[in-house]
């Protein structure tokens, strides 16, 4: 079957130069010419590969980057850049792309980008893939519309749970309070907006709406590592250790017991997840 490559570029001619190129080489080629455009294409159809401008109108080629990276963290993306953005380009690959190329298109670079890219995902990626997968456990607890870190629990005992909260709002752009004195013992859960988490200078994860960050503070008190970032403007509910407990002081035992198994499970899923967006990257840019 033919490598299917999705090339994103607001210019007509280097869309056209790359799909001559590339069709000849015998891959099968999609274009879009702008970062929307190119969301919808990934609605109707798969890609092997992507090519992506940095510079265009309304999604500029590195937040559609990290969009693609939130849906498929695997995606293979060649960033394509203008002698006055290569210092875009570069972060673009520090945040998982895999190599960027300078225009004018050479050729002879292009194909040799496209191929090596498409053979280190063949390589790597597949294995990667199924030693970091969490697969089925991932399924059974992750549930659509509510935190997966009350999974099990009732109507009831979520709203009760929820109702514990300390809502602080961010705008986009902000960095998350995660070490202060007030919330360094926190689970924290996004009520509304987007959140990346950051370790060093690494993109490891996007948390939305119920996804929860810190789970390990219920079991050990201990300095994140980790820095998170608002990508929206965002409302996070904290959750105090010492509140948690004594909201379950007064229930059953078993759902004290059902809550901390979810957060086990959700800390193992999600430190899983991160460890293979931080190992690509790694052998990607070569770091140790």
């Amino acid at each position: 079957m033919k490598k299917h490559i999705l090339v994103v570029d607001d210019e007509q001619g280097v869309r056209e130069i790359c799909k001559d190129f590339l069709e000849e080489e015998g891959y099968r080629i999609t274009l879009a010419v702008d970062g929307q455009d190119a969301l919808e294409k990934m609605d109707n159809d798969d890609f092997d590969l992507y090519l992506i401008d940095m510079a265009m109108p309304k999604i500029d080629g590195f937040e559609l980057m990290k969009l693609i990276k939130k849906s498929h963290p695997l995606a293979v993306i060649i960033v394509l850049t203008g002698f006055s953005s290569i210092e875009g380009a570069i972060k673009a690959v520090h945040a998982g792309a895999y190599q960027y190329l300078s225009k004018p298109i050479n050729a002879d670079e292009l194909l040799k980008a496209v191929d090596d890219g498409l053979q280190y995902s063949q390589d790597l990626y597949g294995p990667l893939l199924k030693v970091f997968d969490p697969g089925e456990e991932s399924a059974a607890i992750s549930v659509k519309g509510e935190p997966t870190i009350l999974r099990g629990f009732t109507p009831e005992e979520k709203i009760a749970f929820l109702d514990i909260g300390n809502v602080i709002s961010f705008q986009e752009g902000d960095n998350i309070i995660l070490d202060s004195d007030d919330c360094k013992d926190s689970i924290i859960l996004v009520e509304s907006g987007e959140v990346s988490v950051w370790l060093s200078n690494t993109t490891i994860d996007y948390l939305q709406k119920w996804d929860s960050w810190r789970e390990e503070s219920f079991i050990v008190s201990s300095v994140s590592e980790t820095k998170l970032r608002a990508e929206t403007d965002v409302n996070i509910k904290y959750f105090d250790r010492k509140v948690i407990l004594n909201h379950f002081a007064g229930q059953d035992e078993k759902l004290l017991r059902r809550f901390i198994i979810n957060l086990v499970n959700c800390n193992y899923l999600k430190w899983r997840k991160s460890a293979q967006r931080i190992v690509m990257l790694k052998l990607v840019t070569g770091e140790r």
